[in-house]
C-alpha cells in the first residue's frame, strides 16, 4: 500500500471519518429544510407559492453541479476540487446565514447547492483511488451509510435545531465540518488519479461522455439507480399523503414511520463485508430484488394496518440500501480510470434526476389504489433487477454470476 493509502486510512489521522460526517452533513443540506417549510416561509417573508423554490433552487443546481466537478476532478485533480468546493459551500452557508430577503436567500440556496455538489462525486471516485480493494469497499460503504441516512436524519436535524433556532443557525455546525475537512484534506499528500493534459480544452473533460453512455455495463447501473431513487421517494411521499393521518391517529408521527427503517441504513457495511465474495454486480440485483418484494409485501399488507406496512417498508428501505453502495461500486470498477470521475458524476446526477422524478410520480399516481400503487413500483424494480442481471452479451459477459 503507498503512503497516501496509509495517511488516508490511518485511524490516527481519521480523513475517511471526516469524509464520512461531511457527506452526511452535506447531503442533508437539501433535507433540513422539508420539516420546516412554514418557519422558512415566514423567516424570509416567501409567498406559500413561492415557499417550495427553497427545495427546488437548490436541487437544480445540484444537479448541474454534478456535471461540472466530475469531470473537472478528472482534469485537475480530486484533492483541489475537494477543498475549494468544501470552502466555497461554508463561505456560501455563512452568506445564507447574513441574508433575510427571499431573492436573496433564493439565490443563496442555489450557490449553496451547486457548491455542495462539489463533494458527492468527486469524494466517492477519491475513495476509490486510495488503499486496498477492501479499503475501498469499507470507504465507499461508509460513504453510502452517510448518502443514505442523510435523507432521514437531514430531517431530524431540521426539526430539533433548525425549528428551534432558525435556519441560519443550524448551518453553523455544518460549516464547522465544511472547514475542518477541507483543511484535512488539504494536507494530505496528492493522490495518483487520472487527468487530462494541462494544454487540453475544458470541453476534453467531457469526450469521455459517450464512451460512458455507450457502455452497456453502466448504462444498466443508470437505468436501475434512476428507478430506485424516483421510488424510493415517491414511496415516501406518498406514504405521507396516503397514510399520514392515520398514522397521526395512531400516535405514530412522520419522522416516527421514517425512523423504524433507520436499522436499514447500516446494511451498506454488510455490503462491504460481501461484495469481494459475490461480486457488486450480484450484490446490486440481490439488493433490487430485495426492494421490490418488499414493496409487494406493502402492496399485500397496506389494507390490513398502517403498522404491517411500516414493517414491509423496512424490507424495502433495506432493499435500497443494499443495491445503492453495490451500483456505486459497479461504476468504480466498470469505469475506465481516466473517466472514472465522470462515470461517478453521472452516476449521482442520474441518482438525483430519479429522486427528482418521484414526486411527480406520487402526484400522477394520487387517484391510484394503495395496493396497485405499491404493485407498480414493485414491478418496476422488479424489471431493474431483471435489466441488472441480464447478460450484456455472450462476447463481454459469459455468465451473469461471474461478472464482477
Amino acid at each position: 500500500m503507498n503512503k497516501i493509502s496509509d495517511e488516508f486510512y490511518s485511524s490516527a489521522s481519521l480523513p475517511l471519518a471526516l469524509l464520512v460526517a461531511c457527506a452526511l452533513s452535506v447531503v442533508s443540506l437539501l433535507y433540513i429544510p422539508l420539516p420546516i417549510l412554514p418557519s422558512l416561509t415566514q423567516t424570509y417573508r416567501l409567498s406559500p407559492s413561492t415557499s417550495a423554490y427553497a427545495l427546488q433552487a437548490f436541487s437544480l443546481a445540484y444537479a448541474l453541479g454534478f456535471l461540472v466537478f466530475g469531470p473537472l476532478s478528472d482534469r485537475v485533480g480530486r484533492r483541489p476540487v475537494l477543498v475549494v468546493g468544501l470552502v466555497v459551500l461554508a463561505l456560501v452557508s455563512l452568506g445564507l446565514m447574513l441574508v433575510s430577503s427571499p431573492g436573496l436567500f433564493l439565490l443563496g440556496r442555489g450557490l449553496q447547492g451547486f457548491a455542495a455538489a462539489s463533494f458527492p462525486p468527486v469524494a466517492l471516485a477519491y475513495i476509490t483511488e486510495c488503499g486496498t480493494a477492501r479499503q475501498r469497499i469499507w470507504g465507499v460503504a461508509w460513504m453510502s451509510t452517510a448518502f443514505l441516512s442523510a435523507g432521514l436524519l437531514g430531517q431530524i436535524y431540521g426539526v430539533m435545531v433548525a425549528g428551534r433556532w432558525g435556519f441560519a443557525w443550524a448551518l453553523l455546525p455544518l460549516m464547522v465540518i465544511y472547514l475542518a475537512t477541507a483543511l484535512r484534506i488539504a494536507l494530505l499528500k496528492q493522490t495518483r488519479v487520472s487527468r487530462g493534459s494541462a494544454g487540453t480544452s475544458w470541453w476534453a473533460a467531457y469526450e469521455g461522455t459517450g464512451r460512458v453512455l455507450k457502455d452497456p455495463k453502466l448504462r444498466r447501473v443508470y437505468v436501475c439507480a434512476l428507478l430506485l431513487l424516483m421510488v424510493f421517494v415517491a414511496f415516501y411521499i406518498s406514504l405521507d399523503v396516503r397514510l399520514g393521518a392515520e398514522l397521526e391517529q395512531q400516535g405514530v408521527s412522520l419522522l416516527a414511520a421514517r425512523a423504524i427503517a433507520l436499522p436499514a441504513f447500516l446494511l451498506p457495511l454488510l455490503v462491504a463485508l460481501l461484495t469481494p465474495r459475490w461480486g457488486a454486480l450480484r450484490l446490486a440485483t440481490a439488493g433490487l430484488l430485495v426492494t421490490a418484494v418488499g414493496l409487494a409485501l406493502c402492496a399485500v399488507l397496506v389494507n390490513r394496518s398502517a403498522y404491517s406496512l411500516l414493517a414491509a417498508s423496512v424490507l424495502f428501505v433495506a432493499g435500497v440500501c443494499i443495491s445503492v453502495p453495490s451500483l456505486i461500486s459497479r461504476v468504480a470498477s466498470v469505469a475506465e480510470p481516466s473517466v472514472r470521475g465522470l462515470a461517478v458524476s453521472l452516476y449521482t446526477f442520474v441518482l438525483f434526476i430519479g429522486a427528482s422524478l418521484g414526486p411527480l410520480l406520487a402526484s400522477r399516481s394520487a387517484t391510484w389504489s394503495d395496493s396497485v400503487f405499491f404493485l407498480v413500483l414493485a414491478a418496476g424494480i422488479g424489471l431493474a433487477a431483471l435489466y441488472s442481471a441480464w447478460p450484456v452479451s455472450s462476447a463481454r459477459c459469459s455468465t451473469v454470476l461471474g461478472a464482477r
